[in-house]
C-alpha cells in the first residue's frame, strides 16, 4: 500500500480543522432543523390544517434528490468539494432569507412554499454528497468511519435541540426570526471552509464515461457492491424509515398515547442513533457486507416493533432502530467512498443518497396505503420484513465464490476500483 495513500492536511479527527467544522456544522444543522420545523408549522398555519398541503411541501423537498442525482454527481465529482459546500450553504442560506423576507412583509401562500421547498431540495441534492464527499478529503481515508460516526453524533445531538429551539421562537417571535436565524447559521460553515477549501486535497475528475451516460444507466456502470448499497438504502430510507407516518399511527390507534408519549417515541430513537454513532467510531473501516448486516437488523427490529402488545416494549425496539438506522448509514457512506475510485465517488455518493432519500414521498404513500388497507402493524411488518429478504439474498450472493468468467448469462460480482482494499 502506498505510505502516502492515507495522509491528509489536517491531521484527521483530532485536528483543529475537523474541529472547527464539526462546530460549525452543528450550528447549521440546529439551524437547518429550526427552519424545517417552521416551514412546516407555517405550512399547516396557512393551509388551515391540511395533510395532503403538507405532504407536498416534504414531498417537493425530497424529490429532487430523485430527480436531480447524476447531475449532482457530476458536480461533486468534477469540482472540489469544500467551494461546493460553500455554494451550496450560501443558497440555503438565501433560501431561508427567501422565506423570511416575504413571510416579514405580510405576503406568503401555499403554492411559493411548495416552489421554494422544491429549489431547496435542489440545492441539497448537491450538498449532501458534497459534504460527504469534503469528509474523506478532510479526514482521510483511514479516519473516514471514526470521523464520519463522531460527526453524525454531533450532528444528531445538534438534530434534537434544533426543533424544540424553533419552536420557543416561534412562540415568541413568529416563524420569521426563525428563518432569518436559520439564514445566519450557515456561515460558520462557509467561514470555516474558506478557511480549509485552499488546503484540502481533491480528486480527480469524474469519470466522463459516467458523465455522459443517458437516465439511470449511469447506476448500471457503478460496482456491483455499490448497486447493492443503493438498492438496500432504498429500501430502508424510502420504506423502512417512514416513522413519521407509522409512530403517530401507533401512538393513537394502538396505544392510546397523549403528545407525551407520542413524542417519547421519537426521543427513544434518538438515543439509539446516538448511541449507534458513539459504537460505530469505535469500530474499524467497515468490510464489504457489515451495511447488510445493520439492514437486517434494523428489518427485523422493525417487525418485531410491529407486533409489540405494550408500549415500554415498542419504545425498546425503537432504540434498536435508531442505533440500527445510524450504524447502516455510517457503514454504507463508508463502504461507497473507499470502494469507488475518487473519479466516480461523487456519482457512487449521489446514487446512495437518490435510493435513501429520493423515494421517501413514495414510500410514505405507500406505507400510508397499506396501514388504510391491512392495518397499521403491517405498515410496518410489511418493509421490516422485505429489507430482512433483500439483505440475507445480497450476503448470500457475496458468500457465494465468483463464478468463472464467461459464464454463459451471468455476470459474477466484480470488485471496484478503489482508493484502498477493504476487509471481508
Amino acid at each position: 500500500m502506498d505510505a502516502n495513500r492515507d495522509r491528509h492536511p489536517h491531521g484527521g479527527v483530532a485536528s483543529a480543522g475537523y474541529r472547527w467544522y464539526a462546530g460549525a456544522q452543528v450550528v447549521s444543522i440546529v439551524g437547518t432543523m429550526m427552519g424545517y420545523t417552521a416551514l412546516y408549522w407555517l405550512t399547516l398555519h396557512i393551509a388551515h390544517g391540511d395533510a395532503v398541503v403538507l405532504s407536498e411541501v416534504v414531498a417537493a423537498q425530497f424529490l429532487p434528490m430523485l430527480l436531480f442525482s447524476r447531475r449532482a454527481g457530476t458536480i461533486v465529482g468534477r469540482r472540489r468539494a469544500a467551494r461546493v459546500v460553500i455554494v451550496t450553504q450560501a443558497l440555503q442560506a438565501a433560501g431561508s432569507l427567501a422565506l423570511g423576507i416575504p413571510l416579514l412583509a405580510g405576503w406568503m401562500t401555499v403554492w411559493y412554499l411548495v416552489l421554494l421547498s422544491f429549489a431547496i431540495g435542489c440545492v441539497q441534492a448537491v450538498d449532501v454528497p458534497a459534504r460527504q464527499t469534503f469528509m474523506l478529503d478532510l479526514v482521510g481515508p483511514a479516519e473516514l468511519r471514526r470521523g464520519t460516526s463522531l460527526y453524525a453524533t454531533v450532528t444528531g445531538l445538534a438534530k434534537i435541540t434544533g426543533p424544540g429551539l424553533a419552536g420557543v421562537i416561534i412562540a415568541a417571535s413568529g416563524e420569521t426570526a426563525v428563518f432569518f436565524a436559520d439564514a445566519a447559521s450557515f456561515l460558520g460553515v462557509i467561514v470555516v471552509l474558506g478557511c480549509l477549501s485552499g488546503d484540502v486535497r481533491h480528486g480527480p475528475a469524474a469519470d466522463r464515461a459516467l458523465v455522459q451516460a443517458r437516465r439511470f444507466r449511469w447506476v448500471l456502470d457503478l460496482p456491483r457492491g455499490i448497486q447493492a448499497a443503493v438498492v438496500t438504502a432504498l429500501l430502508l430510507g424510502g420504506f423502512g424509515l417512514q416513522f413519521g407516518v407509522t409512530n403517530p399511527l401507533m401512538a393513537t390507534r394502538v396505544f392510546h398515547l397523549g403528545s407525551v408519549g407520542f413524542g417519547l417515541l421519537g426521543t427513544f430513537m434518538a438515543v439509539g442513533g446516538i448511541s449507534g454513532n458513539y459504537y460505530s467510531s469505535r469500530r474499524k473501516d467497515p468490510g464489504k457486507s457489515e451495511f447488510l448486516v445493520w439492514a437486517a437488523v434494523f428489518g427485523i427490529a422493525e417487525s418485531v416493533a410491529a407486533v409489540m402488545p405494550v408500549v415500554w416494549a415498542y419504545d425498546l425496539t425503537m432504540i434498536v432502530l435508531g442505533g440500527a438506522t445510524q450504524l447502516f448509514a455510517v457503514s454504507a457512506t463508508v463502504y461507497v467512498q473507499q470502494a469507488t475510485s475518487a473519479a466516480q465517488r461523487g456519482h457512487a455518493l449521489s446514487a446512495y443518497n437518490a435510493g435513501f432519500m429520493g423515494f421517501v414521498p413514495a414510500g410514505a404513500f405507500l406505507v400510508a396505503g397499506v396501514a388504510a388497507a391491512a392495518g397499521i402493524r403491517w405498515a410496518l411488518a410489511g418493509p421490516g420484513l422485505a429489507i430482512v429478504a433483500c439483505s440475507a439474498i445480497v450476503l448470500v450472493s457475496r458468500s457465494l465464490p465468483p463464478l468463472r468468467r464467461g459464464a454463459p448469462g451471468i455476470r459474477p460480482w466484480r470488485s471496484a476500483p478503489s482508493a484502498r482494499s477493504l476487509p471481508e
